[in-house]
């Protein structure tokens, strides 16, 4: 059951902000969620997205910013630095009443704020963006016919996204001045940066500007053909499945707990040999997969009638299990023999005949360095790969009805 409850904390500058967090009867990590420019911690895409995080079992604070929403202070006063300072705070918080957060995510202007706070947060493991922009000056994009009033009279009225807001000069020489190049170098965590083609009011570019910029892991998840708000159905929700999905091997995992009415089902799907598929909703073929903690989407590609290719297809995972288990043992023969494998790699294709005869074909590319003998050695250790051996054994596929399994334990 969702624990839902309304609350304030002391800003930077110590005006009273509103927030709310929403929790699992047990999270197994805490979020601090920054919603976007002149939105509030109430927007569809941000109560959209912590919905489907807290689902996933991740407890999630959303603050409105000052002047903004519930909290105290003018809009007209807030700097772009004083938002991503109460993005500090609110982790502070957190740390003081339950827990320090370990994944923080910004929704478009909230996005860069997140990118500017993140260095400031010690607890965190995983930083998201979605729709965020590069360099937070452009911004004043948006209100740039309203530049010269600012100027003359040090804050102007500007309407934004069907909203008016009192935008003041501090602002804008806030947004032109900060550097956000060294924020985003100085972030020490995985980074997810999510962003969509079809964006009008930030574009991609914003996207590769960020990447280019952090130089920690990072991630890029492109959401084909999504707008800048997330406001059609489903998009923010997906949006939310999918970084889960990238985050989960950084958050700690599921965590049951007696009384959980969850509990016996995260059981089911976190032990060992079993993977959950379901239907995402997004398209006709968009699904999710739950192996242990780990999530990730698949999908079709968009030559077949309502697939999205928001992830790989069946036979594309089934030649990456083959890859990868050749790789992998590849790699351990190696380390017993203490050889460099340096840049070598395994290519797997699907072909399947008319007859139906599927053939799959694994390609070796070796290493330069790799002598004729390493490579005839590595090559016969290949045929040894346990997924390799599987494909070729004999399959059984039994199919239950878990209730009815259930029914006659």
């Amino acid at each position: 059951m969702t624990q839902r409850q309304k609350l304030t904390f002391d800003g930077h500058r110590g005006n009273e902000l509103a927030a709310r967090l929403d929790s699992p009867a047990n999270p197994r990590a805490y979020a601090v969620l920054a919603h976007c420019f002149t939105c509030s911690k109430d927007s569809p895409a941000t109560s959209r997205i912590a919905k489907q995080l807290v689902k996933d079992g991740i407890a999630v604070l959303r603050i409105d910013f000052a002047g903004l929403g519930h909290s105290e202070g003018n809009f007209e006063d807030s700097t772009f630095s004083g938002d991503a300072q109460d993005v500090v705070a609110a982790a502070e918080w957190l740390e003081e009443h339950y827990q320090a957060p370990q994944l923080l995510i910004g929704h478009s202007l909230g996005g860069a704020a997140a990118l500017a706070a993140a260095a400031d947060i010690d607890s965190l493991r995983a930083v998201v963006t979605i729709a965020a922009p590069y360099d937070p000056e452009h911004v004043t994009g948006l209100f740039a016919g309203a530049l010269d009033d600012i100027a003359e009279d040090g804050s102007a009225s500007v309407k934004i996204g069907g909203k008016t807001v009192c935008v003041g000069q501090g602002l804008v020489d806030d947004l032109r001045g900060f550097d956000q190049k060294e924020r985003i170098a100085a972030i020490d965590v995985p980074l997810l940066v999510m962003h969509s083609n079809a964006d009008d009011l930030v574009d991609i570019h914003n996207a590769q500007g960020i990447y280019r910029a952090a130089r920690t892991t990072k991630s890029f998840i492109m959401l084909d053909g999504v707008e800048h708000l997330l406001h059609r159905d489903k998009q923010a929700q997906h949006a939310a499945q999918m970084l889960v999905g990238w985050a989960a091997p950084y958050l700690p995992e599921v965590a049951d707990v007696d009384g959980d009415d969850c509990a016996d089902e995260r059981r089911r799907y976190t032990e060992d040999g079993v993977v959950k598929a379901r239907l995402t909703g997004d398209g006709d073929f968009a699904t999710e997969l739950r192996a242990g903690s780990h999530r990730w989407i698949a999908d079709e590609p968009t030559s077949v009638p309502g697939a999205k290719n928001t992830g790989p297809n069946p036979y594309d995972m089934l030649q990456a299990s083959l890859a990868t288990c050749t790789v992998m043992t590849m790699g351990m023969y190696a380390r017993r023999k203490k050889w460099e494998l340096g840049d070598t790699d395994v290519v797997v294709r699907h072909e399947r005949d008319k007859q139906g005869v599927t053939t799959l074909t694994r390609v070796l590319h070796f290493d330069d360095a790799l002598s004729a003998e390493q490579r005839d050695k590595l090559t016969a250790i290949s045929e040894k790969c346990p997924v390799h051996k599987t494909l070729h054994g004999e399959i059984q596929i039994e199919t239950r009805d878990a209730a009815h399994n259930e029914s006659q334990d």
